[in-house]
Order: C-alpha cells, then sequence, then structure tokens
C-alpha cells in the first residue's frame, strides 16, 4: 500500500501553560515568576510536532475537547505542518497543565486538571489509515483504541514506536509488539535495579522490539538493536538547561526522524539528544524545538541559531491575543 504519512501520532493532545520560577513556593509564601508561554503538549503529541518540524511528514490521531484549549491544540498541530483530519473534537473540555519550571533546583512540578473530552474509540481508528503510514507512534496504552491502532500496525507492516514513560499494565504488551521501544528511567527501574544499561537493553530486544532504547536525563542514553548493535551515549553540554519539560517527547520524534533517514543506532540516538537539548534551552516543551539543519549545524560545532526560536517565544507567550491562523 503507498504510504502517506512518515508517522502518525496516537495520543490525546493537551494544553500546557509553561511557567519559569526561581523555586516552588511553600504555603503561605510567594515565588518570582521569570516567564510563561501557552503550548499544546502531549507524550506522542509533542514527539509529532518535533518529527514535522525536522521535515517528516506527519498526522495526529485523538481527541479534543469543544473548548479553546481543544481549539489551540488542533490549531498548533496545522501550524507545525500536521495533518489533522484525524484528529476528532468531542463535546468537553481538553486536559490542561501547568508546567512549573524551578530555576534553582533544575526541576519539574505538574499541577494538571484531567479533561472531560473522552477518549479515542475503536471506531475511530481506520484501518486503511493506519497502514498508510511507514510508523505509528504512541505512548502508554490508556483506552484499548490504542491497543487496536497497534495490532492494525502489526498486521499493515507498519512499525510501531512506543514511548515507554511510566511502567503499567499494559506495558508486556507494548514491549511485545513495539519495533521502537524508548523507555525512561522510571520505566527502566521497574524491571532492572542495576545500572547495566546497554545489556538490559540488549535483553530486552530478545522480547520483540528491534530496538530498545533507555532516556536518562543528565545521564545521557543507551540503547542495542536486534542486529547486535549497541551504543552509551554521555549527555550535551555547554548550553543553559532551562526547562526538561518535553525532553523524552522530543528525543522520541528526534529518533523516529534519523531512523526513517536509514541511520545508524547510534547516530540516530545522538541526533535525538541533540533534537532533545536544544529543546531544554527555552521554556516549555515544543517552543526550542529545531529544524534539522539547526540540528546538524549543532552537532558540527555545538552552536544554537536562536533565530527562528526567539519568535517563536513571542508567539506563544501571547497567543492568547493573537489571530490563531497567524503562522510560526
Amino acid at each position: 500500500m503507498e504510504k502517506v504519512y512518515d508517522v502518525i501520532g496516537v495520543e490525546n493532545p493537551i494544553m500546557d501553560f509553561a511557567v519559569s520560577i526561581d523555586r516552588l513556593p511553600k504555603t503561605d509564601s510567594m515565588s518570582v515568576m521569570h516567564d510563561y508561554l501557552w503550548q499544546s503538549g502531549g507524550n506522542a503529541s509533542s514527539a509529532i510536532a518535533a518529527l514535522a518540524r525536522l521535515g517528516a511528514k506527519c498526522s495526529m490521531l485523538g481527541v479534543v475537547g469543544t473548548d479553546e484549549f481543544g481549539t489551540f491544540c488542533r490549531d498548533d498541530m496545522v501550524r507545525h505542518g500536521v495533518d489533522v483530519s484525524h484528529l476528532y473534537t468531542q463535546e468537553g473540555g481538553t486536559t490542561f497543565t501547568i508546567c512549573l519550571a524551578e530555576e534553582e533546583t533544575k526541576g519539574r512540578s505538574f499541577l494538571g486538571k484531567m479533561g472531560v473530552n473522552g477518549t479515542l474509540t475503536d471506531v475511530q481508528v481506520d484501518e486503511s489509515y493506519i497502514a498508510g503510514a511507514r510508523y505509528i507512534h504512541t505512548s502508554m496504552i490508556e483506552c484499548s483504541a490504542k491497543k487496536r491502532a497497534v495490532e492494525l500496525a502489526r498486521k499493515n507492516g507498519v512499525l510501531v514506536s512506543v514511548d515507554g514513560g511510566a511502567y503499567t499494565a499494559e506495558a508486556d504488551f507494548l514491549v511485545t509488539n513495539s519495533d521502537i521501544l524508548i523507555i525512561s528511567e522510571e520505566f527502566y527501574g521497574a524491571l532492572f535495579d542495576d545500572g547495566n544499561y546497554v545489556e538490559n537493553c540488549r535483553r530486552m530486544v530478545e522480547k520483540g522490539p528491534q530496538i530498545v532504547i533507555v532516556t536518562l536525563g543528565s545521564k545521557g542514553c543507551a540503547g542495542a538493536d536486534r542486529s547486535g548493535n549497541t551504543f552509551r551515549l554521555p549527555p550535551f553540554s555547554g548550553h543553559k538547561i532551562v526547562d526538561t519539560t518535553g525532553a523524552g517527547d522530543v528525543f522520541h520524534g528526534g529518533f523516529l526522524y534519523a531512523h526513517s533517514q536509514g541511520w545508524e543506532l547510534e547516530y540516530c540516538a545522538r541526533f535525538a539528544s541533540a533534537v532533545s537539548y536544544i529543546n531544554c534551552t527555552s521554556l516549555g516543551g515544543r517552543v526550542g524545538i529545531p529544524d534539522r539543519a539547526m540540528v546538524e549545524q549543532f552537532l558540527k560545532d555545538n552552536t544554537i541559531d536562536y533565530s527562528g526560536i526567539e519568535p517563536r517565544k513571542a508567539f506563544y507567550r501571547n497567543v492568547m491575543k493573537f489571530n490563531r491562523e497567524r503562522d510560526l
């Protein structure tokens, strides 16, 4: 079947309000807010935004609410060049998260209000649509429709990429039915009690995936593939880290883009690490997502060209005042 998309993301997008603060305030006290940005978010959703910014042809399968946040999330996908023909709207609100980035501790905290827009249904997962992609990318399963998307992808020879965040009851299904499995340190810790990252990724490959990678934040990343290739990469340095929100999400997007180019495993991981690192030098999970030229320049000489990022910051800071049709 002819491939219409490089990657389809399967997830309900959410609305993020990213705030930079000194530190979390104690009860009955106050902290200073340095900056704020309105952005759309979500694990798979931000990965798809990164893929599209890098140059991949992407689509989003999911549900948003009928509120202003739902409209914003849909429009933000369009601004990134993502097809939204299968991003459905349901009556109700969209999940909203306040993301607090602490300058003093370099930590993150989140306040979330779950949306009432329901979940994706099995009926909304069309087989011909899924079959028209080279990859699908999803996060941990919380509804049967995600599982159906994975099953249809495997049936039609579509590669399945999974964001293994928290270890859940559905983890075994995703491990055995994924082709590219990128897990968090939390997920890794639920399975292993040692730091033999490369060896344990190799052991997980034996359970089904072609590739297993563990992202380790300030400790870099490690991984292995079915061909016997392995890597252990340190983190990048030299620039101020502002906010690690979305770091793993855009790593997934960067890795999938690199993998779709046919590059070798270790370079794919290095490219993805660069995408994530550059994004972490700006507030929020999306405003600092680089394009391919920015990543390649960074890998060449460790410089980051902010000329395209600064206008995006201004847009997301004032987006509630701007016409939503304005381009990034």
